[in-house]
């Protein structure tokens, strides 16, 4: 199963880094991309983005924070929220580097709206955020601006109906616990754990490792966020990690999140192509090649891709919409025509099932055929009996190795057996040929194609982009093929 995510919540006012107590008497802490980077250093498994004025300055600024967050050399996944209210938003801000992105304000004022998001983007971009406060005995009102204005609606039937309507993920945050740091609302966190069935990170409250571990031992969660004890400086992501490691919880290894990989001084690399389709995670894709030492071009003509060497098809979204997407710029042909062409080619997440014959997701849909097969979603987690499976799978789970592949010249050179890479998704590749499968993950009892090879076509169904070290090694090879 996934590991326990610990997930650094940075909320920003204009361009800092912002702490209150409740979201009031906000104090500076710091650079966003500053406080980003000493996190991702420390092993934090994702990161989240919270702009706390957004909404009621009508406005989303974290575009500008992603970005520069992606350049500094941080490859775990960005969750962004904050002033999202229309789909343009979403798309900039997976553009920009972002992965997810929450929504709270314009959810409750439009529920459809993430509806619309989730079949353009797919569901598992779509995080919905909950700031709840208690208004009686086991009783929670959500509310938005930074729990400052009521919405009337129940926080524990909020939540269901988010994910019917088609959020992925919760982000529930404790307006009452908040920069108290006495502990997390665990009445609160388990009346909605045990409502639904999407993964969940809970925040707001934490003070010391036992109240993480009280927290841990009360409820069945994907994500445990925290601030105050990070940003002065009362815990480290690292300390936190070998106490919950030595309590038995199941947190992705310390020794996996240090950065190695560095160019090759004067060595001669071909240029990367990486596809804009609108649906892609482009920028994190495109800094991660520029730090393992590739030239990389963001390519969206056919003429640009003949151009490309190397060329990268990067993934975060829907699988219809990204077809349509390759369609509307006439890019399927170009795609074709490079991989007969016998030039390396690499789908990542979403990009890894484009490869493939066809989808399931919101329909029948054809792929690029490519790679003979059918992308299928997850069994419902009500057909499968295995406590914290949900449905999307998102976060870090480990890659078993083809033994009988050859890694030399592949993107899995010198990558350990079973190590930790970052997935988000609902649906999996099933391969016709058994062969092509260079690695296998087993999510909720289901083992699926995690990484194939065809001759010079490779697909991950994991975000290389954002799997820290091990990741970087894997575009630090495919620059080299």
């Amino acid at each position: 199963m996934n590991r326990i995510r610990v997930i650094p919540r940075l909320d920003v006012k204009g361009p800092y880094v912002v702490k209150g107590i409740n979201f009031e008497g906000l104090r500076k802490v710091g650079k966003p991309s500053d406080l980003a980077r000493r996190y991702y250093e420390q092993g934090a498994d994702d990161l989240l983005y919270i702009d706390i004025v957004a909404s009621l300055y009508e406005r989303n600024n974290l575009v500008d924070v992603v970005e520069e967050t992606s350049s500094v050399g941080v490859f775990i996944p960005i969750t962004v929220g904050g002033g999202v209210r229309k789909i343009e938003d979403i798309r900039e801000l997976l553009f920009a580097g972002a992965d997810k992105v929450a929504i709270n304000t314009a959810a409750t004022r439009n529920p459809k709206f993430i509806t619309e998001a989730s079949k353009l983007v797919g569901s598992q971009s779509i995080v919905g955020s909950i700031e709840a406060k208690e208004i009686g005995p086991n009783k929670w009102e959500a509310y938005i601006d930074c729990g400052r204005e009521k919405t009337g609606l129940d926080a524990v039937e909020w939540a269901k109906e988010l994910v019917e309507l088609g959020a992925g993920e919760l982000l529930i945050t404790s307006v009452d616990h908040e920069g108290e740091q006495r502990g997390y609302d665990i009445n609160l966190f388990k009346a909605i754990t045990k409502e639904v069935s999407v993964p969940i990170v809970v925040s707001g409250g934490a003070g010391n490792l036992m109240h993480i571990k009280e927290c841990l031992d009360e409820i069945t969660c994907d994500g445990i966020s925290m601030a105050s004890v990070l940003h002065y400086n009362k815990l480290t992501i690292g300390e936190i990690k070998e106490f919950l490691k030595q309590n038995s919880f199941n947190v992705r290894t310390i020794s996996q999140t240090k950065i190695r990989v560095k160019p090759k001084e004067n060595a001669k690399r071909k240029r990367v192509g990486i596809v804009d389709y609108g649906a892609g995670n482009i920028r994190s894709v495109f800094n991660g090649f520029i730090r393992v030492g590739n030239p990389v071009n963001i390519v969206n003509t056919p003429e640009e891709i003949e151009e490309s060497e190397l060329l990268v098809i990067p993934g975060v979204g829907a699988f219809n919409d990204g077809m349509k997407g390759l369609k509307k710029r006439k890019l399927i042909n170009p795609i074709i025509e490079h991989v007969n062409n016998n030039k390396p080619i690499i789908g990542i997440c979403l990009g890894m099932q484009l490869l493939m014959s066809d989808s399931e997701e919101f329909g029948f849909n054809e792929g690029l055929d490519i790679i003979k097969g059918s992308v299928v979603r997850f069994k419902d987690p009500s057909l499968v009996n295995i406590k914290g499976y949900v449905v999307p799978q998102i976060g870090w789970n480990s890659i078993k190795l083809n033994k009988t592949h050859e890694w030399d010249g592949s993107i899995l050179k010198n990558i350990p057996d079973f190590s930790d890479v970052y997935f988000v998704h609902s649906f999996y590749p099933i391969i016709e040929e058994k062969e092509l499968i260079q690695a296998e993950t087993i999510y909720g009892n289901q083992k699926f194609c995690s990484s194939f090879r065809k001759n010079n076509v490779y697909g991950t169904q994991f975000h290389p982009e954002k799997s820290g070290e091990i990741g970087l090694q894997i575009l630090d090879n495919f620059g080299q093929l």
